[in-house]
Order: C-alpha cells, then sequence, then structure tokens
C-alpha cells in the first residue's frame, strides 16, 4: 500500500481525487451493466415465452398450424380400447 500512496505522491494526485475518479468510472460501469441485464433478461423471458407457446402448441393443437396433429378423438378411442 505505502507503494501505491508513494506513486500517486510521485504523480502529484490526491488520495481524494483518486478516489473520486474511480468511484465515477465504477458508477458508468454500474450503470452500463445494469442496462445490459435488463436487455439480457427480457431476451431470456421473450424465449421463455416463445418456448411455452411451442410446448402449449404439441400438448393442446391450439394454434391453426399445429406442429403435430394429434386427433383427440383418436386418443380416446384407443383409451378406451385399452
Amino acid at each position: 500500500m505505502e507503494a501505491i500512496i508513494d506513486l500517486l505522491r510521485a504523480i502529484q494526485l490526491n488520495m481524494l481525487e483518486v478516489s473520486l475518479a474511480c468511484l465515477f468510472i465504477f458508477g458508468i460501469g454500474y450503470l452500463l451493466g445494469i442496462k445490459k441485464v435488463r436487455k439480457l433478461t427480457q431476451e431470456v423471458y421473450g424465449l421463455q415465452k416463445d418456448v411455452l407457446d411451442l410446448n402449449e402448441e404439441l400438448l393442446y393443437g391450439v394454434s391453426d398450424t399445429p406442429v403435430i396433429g394429434f386427433k383427440t378423438d383418436n386418443m380416446k378411442t384407443a383409451k378406451l380400447a385399452k
């Protein structure tokens, strides 16, 4: 720690000035990080919604163009036949 203080004295900077500069740089990084995290969170929620919609299509055939065309009548008769 003494080496750092001696280096700062050689450059003629006060510890207060260096602390304020570090705090300023940290604040800018923190704000940019928050912005990026919000963007990534929204992207993850969007992908999660897409997966849930696809699962709904697969299970219930809700959409106009189902991925797999299950016929509920055939499934009911197959269960009764067993």
